[in-house]
């Protein structure tokens, strides 16, 4: 499969490769999610490899270790990333564990089986004789750990030792979007590299000429993303699209809408497909009913609006606020059609606390 080109990165990556970071043992990556670190990571991995680099460094794409590399089976190349993102993407490198255990995927799926969404002890306790052992070719040895954050707290210490205490010819490409999330002692003791997104500009050109839609229909797609070309480009695709429209027109619906029918939709799918567009759309609510414009879903100014009217910032705050700290529970839900239940009844019970209020000021 070839790969797509993201033109904002490749100056990045030939800033990679002139810099500090080539000879860093620990390089972390990290950025907004969906704009290609993962590929910039598999890129920086591919030219500290290759055996015959081109000019600044970057892999030439037709020595043996390039070969090798693309069809991922370099013998000095080893990516550790969650079960259930591996088996979402065939082994391939993905952007961000996209999302996975770290982010939203770009539309709505079903519920996936039980595939761990963490990085376990196991996987980096299995990494111990590859790094012990000396390169089979040159002169280093590369290891892309996507998305660091997806390690539990044992694999991060396991991960730490060997931080601490580096061979010398292996490095760590640690790739996520939320660096946060990491242990500082792991953070201290790499490079740190924020990558950048492209430019509005930059994002809706490229997705225009990727997916064929209109400049304007591009810039509709990535406000309603967050922003993020890569999640952008999958909502683009025929059917996630209409599956994407579908959460949005379901979630534009409350309070009017009846709720059941909207839990009999959205339970049937990962929460990672509507339960971020919730939030979004809730900011926007919170965004309009303030003076302001919307940020995410501009096209829904007038429905927004109407909405904005019924309810009160007070409730949108608290709410928000709520949303995000139950939110945490959205990769885990004991029961995800409890989940999406409770989730939607309090989204729904900022109208009815409104309207309640507005009648009791009424007597």
């Amino acid at each position: 499969m070839e790969k797509t080109r993201l033109p904002w990165l490749e100056a990045q990556l030939v800033s990679l490769l002139a810099g500090r970071e080539r000879l860093a043992h620990a390089l972390l990556l990290f950025g907004p999610p969906g704009v290609g670190k993962s590929q910039l990571a598999h890129d920086f991995g591919q030219a500290l490899l290759c055996e015959s680099p081109a000019s600044g460094g970057l892999a030439c794409g037709r020595c043996d270790a390039c070969g090798w590399f693309a069809a991922g089976n370099h013998p000095d190349w080893r990516r550790v990333a969650p079960e259930s993102l591996d088996a979402a993407s065939g082994g391939d490198a993905t952007d961000d564990g996209e999302d996975e255990g770290s982010a939203e995927a770009a539309a709505p799926r079903a519920r996936a089986g039980r595939a761990s969404k963490d990085i376990k002890i196991a996987q980096i306790r299995a990494l111990a004789d590859f790094i012990a052992l000396a390169p089979h070719r040159g002169r280093r040895k590369v290891i892309q750990v996507d998305p660091a954050d997806a390690m539990n707290i044992p694999a991060a210490n396991a991960l730490l030792k060997s931080l601490e205490e580096p061979s010398g010819d292996t490095v760590f490409l640690l790739v996520t979007s939320r660096p946060a999330a990491l242990p500082a002692t792991i953070v201290s003791r790499c490079v740190r590299r924020p990558i950048q997104a492209p430019t509005a500009d930059e994002a809706t050109a490229w997705l225009a000429a990727d997916s064929g839609l209109s400049p304007a229909d591009a810039r509709t797609l990535l406000d309603a993303v967050g922003g993020s070309p890569l999640r952008a480009r999958d909502a683009a695709e025929p059917a996630q699209g209409t599956a994407y429209r579908t959460v949005m027109e379901a979630v534009a619906g409350i309070p009017d809408t009846r709720l059941q029918a909207v839990v009999d939709l959205l339970s049937r799918l990962d929460p990672s497909g509507w339960l971020p567009p919730l939030q979004r759309w809730l900011l926007d609510l919170a965004r309009v009913g303030a003076g302001s414009a919307p940020r995410y879903f501009p096209a829904q100014a007038k429905r927004l609006a109407q909405l904005a009217g019924r309810t009160r910032g007070a409730d949108l705050a608290e709410a928000g606020a709520w949303l995000a700290q139950r939110g945490r529970l959205a990769e885990h839900p004991l029961n995800a059609r409890l989940f999406c239940e409770e989730i939607l009844l309090r989204y729904a019970g900022c109208f009815d606390r409104a309207d309640r209020k507005r009648r009791e000021g009424q007597r």
